[in-house]
């Protein structure tokens, strides 16, 4: 039997990292508070996925979108974010982001972008 895929959430707001790990709860969800918090995890956790927002205190998205890439190209990186743009979609996938959903989000937006992202 295999393992569950290991995500790790990295996100400012309690209530969404809440959400994302009751919504994939048959992963093994990981918690970062921002982007600091996860570079200093992303080693020790070596994730399967990371789902990041890019607006953080501390470190922002962008900065474990290029750290995750530089430690492992591998890992797919989930971009969730309520500032919107063109600029900040195409920045996102320019720094290696596998994936991109605008907050608010759904549920099924969500299961579908993480079997997306750890299926490859």
């Amino acid at each position: 039997m295999s393992h569950p895929a290991h995500i790790l959430v990295v996100d400012d707001e309690e209530i969404i990292r809440e959400f994302v790990a009751e919504v994939l709860e048959e992963y093994d969800v990981d918690h970062a508070v921002n982007g600091q918090d996860a570079i200093d995890k992303i080693p020790g956790l070596q994730p399967d996925l990371i789902i990041t927002d890019i607006k953080m205190p501390v470190l922002g998205g962008n900065e474990v979108i290029k750290f995750s890439k530089r430690f492992d190209a591998k890992i797919p990186v989930i971009v969730i974010t309520g500032y919107t743009s063109l600029d900040i979609a195409n920045e996102c996938v320019r720094m290696g982001a596998d994936g991109f959903l605008s907050k608010p989000f759904t549920i099924a937006q969500l299961r579908n972008e993480v079997v997306r992202c750890l299926n490859g």
